[in-house]
């Protein structure tokens, strides 16, 4: 089974770092809600992310309750 954090992994493709970039994406949405294929097709061209990283990101946001899904969009839950 794959680990989800490694000690040798790349820095800027954990799940952490990956989530902190899709919460960015959510962010400067202006519904706070954003398409799963769109958020594939800008993390890609932003920092090189494969879909992977991207799952795994989604779901350490998930797990920690700041996102919720609603097929096929992506929805904010943490609100200021």
């Amino acid at each position: 089974m794959a680990e989800l954090f490694q000690k040798d992994e790349d820095l800027f493709k954990s799940a952490p770092y990956v989530g902190a970039q899709i919460l960015k994406l959510l962010e400067a949405s202006e519904t706070g809600r954003l398409s799963i294929f769109d958020l594939a097709r800008k993390m890609k061209s932003l920092n090189n992310s494969n879909v992977r990283n991207i799952y795994y990101g989604m779901i350490f946001l998930y797990s920690v309750d700041i996102i919720e899904f609603n097929e096929p969009y992506i929805i904010l839950n943490a609100r200021d």
